[in-house]
């Protein structure tokens, strides 16, 4: 019998507030994991990278924007399986700011993004475990007076 490698991975989220809005971006068609799925700016940590410069860096690929980090607020964990491994991952979610110019610009691997209410969350195919993020990032910035 032929054991799938395990890989451990720490993926960063963050969950992007501005003007009572929250950033999601669509991943693109042609990607092999949740193709046209609606999801955070976010990325892997690289080995020997700090957890916050990571972020940063991930949202600024993602998304074009630079942010300032208020607090990370939660993690899920979760697991992908592909043909020879299966990846075992944590993602730690942070409240963020844009800041300077909010003006978003996409990678390619995403073909939309759009800024999200909390009422609006149930109109993107949006994984659960991300729609749980994005509702407990609306209660987080209401208490920090965010929105």
């Amino acid at each position: 019998m032929n054991q799938k490698k395990i890989v451990q991975k720490v993926v960063l989220a963050g969950v992007v507030m501005n003007e009572g809005k929250i950033l999601i971006l669509q991943r693109h068609s042609g990607e092999d994991v949740y193709p046209g799925i609606w999801e955070l700016p976010s990325g892997k940590r690289e080995a020997l990278e700090l957890s916050e410069e990571s972020l940063a860096r991930e949202v600024k690929e993602e998304s074009g924007l630079d942010i300032k980090i208020i607090s990370p607020f939660s993690m899920f964990d979760y697991q992908i399986e592909k043909p020879d491994e299966i990846r075992d991952s944590t993602q730690i979610n942070f409240l963020v700011i844009p800041i300077n110019n909010p003006e978003v610009i996409l990678s390619s691997e995403h073909q939309a993004f759009v800024w999200i209410g909390v009422d609006e969350i149930d109109r993107y195919d949006i994984t659960e475990d991300t729609k749980k993020v994005i509702k407990k990032g609306f209660e987080f910035a209401l208490l920090l007076k965010l929105v």
